[in-house]
């Protein structure tokens, strides 16, 4: 297509316009931002290892909107998380300088993925300071999860049974191709959390009381239908323990019922790769995915430099110098390698800062629920960062958590009586306190 002056125009016109939308009506970006998530292959490449998507672009435009026009304070619960985040932030970026003035700076992939879910983490809570523009992102990111697995389906579609030996070959062919496998998880992760808020900020409705426990429940299953074992695992803990914390005793019972279907029904279509993937052994670590053998790497290259660490984004080439098949696949055991073990007890207290928030609106009959919901998702997040660099400056766990941190917001600003220290201001007292 020839680019003519007149169709330049045309095109600059049009851009300008969704610009000009996108920036008054916030809600309409965040649902288009939660739908771009849906189709992770629409993408332009940006060198070898980084490519550039919609919600990429959208976050880009989000940051600016927020630095040009200025939205309210974050609320004190709020800030305690960006306080922390920003000092395990500058942590790395001050071992990035380090890095560059001794001539190795750490890979531009490692580089961009942190800005960007710097960027994530500070934009989303900022824009999500009412109900309404947290359900468009919702909604939208339901819809996004809806095309995602009607996509995957057409992935398995294209292979037949006979061209897939073992279930790491199925994870291959139902994912993406600027995905890998373990993110497919963390999207189900991520889904099954939104429709956990979904829960919570529609109304009450018998259909939306059916609604949105159903689809946190199916973005829950997926990963365990492509094998995805750890995730699995971890998001099923996480759902057990939010519905145990709620006291949901039969909402427990269903999901029990749902997960047993779901292994009926893996044992049916495909009982050799079901077996393939349940051999595992817990003393050799056989079936693990060599996890044993990368941790014990992993452990090797810690023990050079416990204190200071190899630096960040050194954790892969370092590893494979010394004679590891690939990353160590451990959240902890990673920041531990590259950031030492100061860096690993920020790390771990950056984290805990979201587990603290959980109790604490937990411990509120009014935010019950949301606290709840919190401490679910820490809790898969934290299990699945064993096997995995889930809280690593991982995009799709840091959107989940940026999720939460607005929730936190919504909250506080909804009921101005939780304080900073659970302490209600003089104008909340209880009216027996002036008898």
């Amino acid at each position: 297509m020839e680019l003519t002056p007149i169709l330049c125009l045309e095109l600059g016109v049009a851009f300008v316009l969704a610009v000009a939308i996108l920036w008054t009506k916030v809600e309409y970006g965040l649902f288009l931002y939660g739908l771009a998530l849906g189709f992770p292959d629409i993408a332009f490449p940006l060198g070898d290892t980084i490519n550039i998507r919609v919600d990429d672009v959208l976050i880009l435009l989000f940051l600016a909107r927020t630095i040009l026009w200025t939205p309210h304070a974050p609320s004190p619960r709020q800030w305690d998380i960006f306080k922390w985040q920003a000092i395990f932030l500058g942590v790395c970026l001050l071992s990035i300088a380090a890095e560059s003035a001794s001539g190795m700076p750490p890979g531009a992939y490692e580089t961009v993925k942190m800005a960007g879910c710097a960027a994530i983490l500070f934009v989303i809570p900022r824009l999500l300071q009412s109900e309404r523009r947290m359900q468009f992102l919702i909604v939208g990111l339901m819809c996004g999860g809806i095309a995602l697995l009607i996509q995957i389906r057409g992935h398995l579609n294209d292979f037949s049974s006979n061209q897939i030996a073992n279930f790491q070959e199925l994870k291959g062919a139902a994912t993406f191709s600027t995905w890998n496998p373990n993110t497919m998880g963390q999207a189900g992760l991520l889904l099954a959390f939104g429709a956990g808020l979904g829960g919570i900020l529609f109304s009450k409705t018998r259909a939306n009381k059916i609604l949105w426990p159903s689809l946190a429940m199916g973005f829950a299953l997926v990963p365990a239908v492509m094998f995805v074992r750890g995730t699995t695992l971890s998001i099923a803990a996480g759902f057990v323990a939010f519905l145990f914390l709620l006291r949901r005793w039969r909402w427990i019972l269903v999901f029990a019922v749902a997960c047993l279907c779901v292994v009926l029904y893996v044992h049916a279509r495909t009982p050799q790769l079901l077996e393939d993937a349940t051999a595992v052994n817990l003393a050799t670590g056989e079936g693990f995915s060599h996890r044993f053998d990368r941790w014990g790497m992993a452990f090797q290259g810690i023990q050079t430099r416990p204190l200071l660490g190899q630096g960040f984004g050194q954790e892969l080439p370092y590893l494979t110098l010394i004679g590891s098949e690939g990353r160590a696949h451990d959240a902890y055991l990673a920041v531990w390698l590259e950031l030492g073990l100061g860096g690993l007890l920020l790390f771990l207290t950056a984290v805990f800062q979201f587990v603290r928030t959980g109790f604490f609106l937990y411990g509120r009959p009014r935010f019950q629920t949301h606290g709840a919901l919190i401490l679910a998702l820490l809790l898969a997040l934290s299990l699945d960062s064993l096997g995995l660099p889930t809280l690593y400056w991982e995009k799709l766990p840091t959107i989940a958590l940026s999720l939460a941190v607005a929730l936190v917001g919504l909250c506080q600003r909804e009921a101005p009586e939780i304080a900073a220290n659970g302490i209600r201001s003089p104008a909340y007292a209880p009216v027996a306190s002036h008898l």
